[in-house]
């Protein structure tokens, strides 16, 4: 999935407008979101935990005065968040692999100022649940409404929630609960595969305009701390 930089551009299309700086990317990854995100401008902290992934930043962001890179445990970030005067918060398919979830909202919710925002992004679908989410290493799957819960329940008052993606759905049906591949989500795509939904993203983008996304791959949801 990191190769998918239009996938990762609809996300943040979908974010909308408004970020305010300094902003964290809370498991940040190998970087790719982070890149369309930089570019948006102002200083980005990156927190991340796998030791693969922190070196693969490092060389992705070193040269970037920018950009701060940081070995920390999502569960105990609150002071860092604070102490670097963060403003936003995004989370990217992070949530559905911690077993307490609300914790670490609570963190955010605490670590932000008035007016601050989370971006938050999971799967979606519960029915969904097989097989490579038991291998991607998800305890969970979420509704709009389930996540929207999450999110209130950590004090934040929700702005916007959807889906996004209905055309992933049937694919992974397939993988999950057809085939049950055994096997961790980004590794069920091909290069081929990659460059074919590369190619159909303004169609993909299309269907969830064209339907309004009544049920999606994925939730997003943005939400402010007042």
């Amino acid at each position: 999935m990191g190769h998918l930089t239009a996938y990762y551009g609809w996300v943040l299309d979908l974010f909308g407008p408004g970020i305010g700086f300094p902003a964290a990317d809370a498991g940040a990854g190998s970087g790719h979101f982070a890149s369309l995100l930089r570019a948006r401008g102002g200083p980005l902290l990156l927190l991340e935990g796998g030791t693969d992934n922190l070196a693969t930043l490092q060389r992705r962001f070193g040269g970037d005065e920018g950009v701060e890179i940081v070995d920390c445990d999502l569960n105990a970030c609150q002071e860092l968040l604070a102490a670097r005067g963060v403003r936003s918060i995004f989370s990217l398919d992070v949530l559905e692999h911690l077993p307490d979830d609300q914790r670490v909202l609570r963190q955010f919710h605490a670590a932000l100022p008035p007016g601050g925002r989370i971006y938050i992004k999971v799967p979606s679908l519960p029915a969904l649940y097989g097989p490579v989410d038991r291998a991607s290493g998800h305890y969970r799957r979420y509704t709009t409404r389930s996540l929207r819960r999450a999110i209130e329940g950590a004090g934040f008052r929700v702005e916007r929630c959807r889906y996004m993606n209905l055309a992933g759905v049937a694919p992974y049906f397939l993988k999950s609960r057809v085939l049950k591949r055994e096997e961790n989500f980004s590794r069920t795509f091909s290069a081929k595969s990659i460059a074919r939904i590369q190619r159909a993203m303004p169609w993909i983008r299309r269907i969830d305009r064209l339907t309004g996304a009544p049920l999606g791959l994925s939730a997003i949801c943005v939400a402010v701390r007042d």
